[in-house]
């Protein structure tokens, strides 16, 4: 059985640590990101712009062997503008709702459209957040496309009694969206000074862990009963 990954923003980050994982662990894996970094015999690069959701509907999904284990993995995602509800402007709303939630959703109806006749092996995952859980100030759009998506998750699980389907709590990354974060203005965003004792206390975890994890996951699905998985709560034999 042949084993194949779609993954958003596998050019940076989190994204592209999973994805240089994946390919030393003989998946076929096709990068979706504006830009890319890797070059291997066993990754296609697909030049996807997640802010333009219209345009998803002309990404080629790679073909398949009837039962291969298709994983859909909607990594990518933006903090956006670090300000309050009342002070961003309605593009800045419309490009992180359309990065974070409106093309991941598209990406989940396409890819079960195309496979759900050819395989029972679909797995999806989707990168969420602790901000999915809670309001945190400045982060408005990111925290409400983040409850969203674990609403998709819990959708697709209510919808399709064949597909997995998980939403995935990373923690806190050293990514450049924490860099971002850091740099943020005080008065726009209180919780900065948290952020950066994160970052001067070593705090961050590193992406390549994260990425450990979510393998370790992928290649042991029947050990985890709920699909809202927390990342601390995996330790790595």
């Amino acid at each position: 059985m042949n084993k194949h990954v779609i993954i958003t923003g596998s050019s940076k980050g989190i994204g592209r640590q999973l994805t240089l994982l994946l390919i030393k662990n003989k998946f076929k894996v096709y990068g979706c990101s504006r830009t890319n970094t890797i070059y291997n015999e066993n990754f296609i690069f697909k030049k996807t712009d997640l802010s333009h959701p219209n345009k998803l509907d002309e990404l080629d999904l790679p073909e398949i062997n009837t039962n291969d284990q298709v994983f859909l993995i909607n990594n990518a995602g933006e903090i956006g503008t670090i300000d309050r509800i009342g002070d961003k402007n309605s593009n800045e709303i419309i490009n992180e709702f359309n990065i974070n939630l409106v093309s991941p959703t598209i990406l989940c109806n396409n890819v079960i459209k195309f496979y759900k006749e050819k395989t029972k092996n679909i797995i999806i995952i989707n990168i969420s957040s602790g901000a999915a859980l809670r309001p945190i100030e400045s982060w408005g759009t990111y925290c409400q496309s983040k409850s969203a998506i674990d609403m998709l998750t819990k959708m697709i699980e209510t919808e399709n009694n064949n597909i997995k389907t998980y939403s995935i709590y990373p923690g806190v990354v050293d990514t450049e969206m924490q860099l971002k974060i850091r740099g943020a203005e005080i008065n726009k965003f209180p919780l900065r000074d948290k952020f950066i004792e994160y970052y001067k206390n070593n705090e961050l975890v590193n992406p390549k862990t994260i990425a450990e994890k979510i393998v370790y996951l992928m290649k042991n699905l029947p050990k985890f009963q709920s699909n809202m998985i927390s990342l601390r709560e995996i330790a790595l034999e």
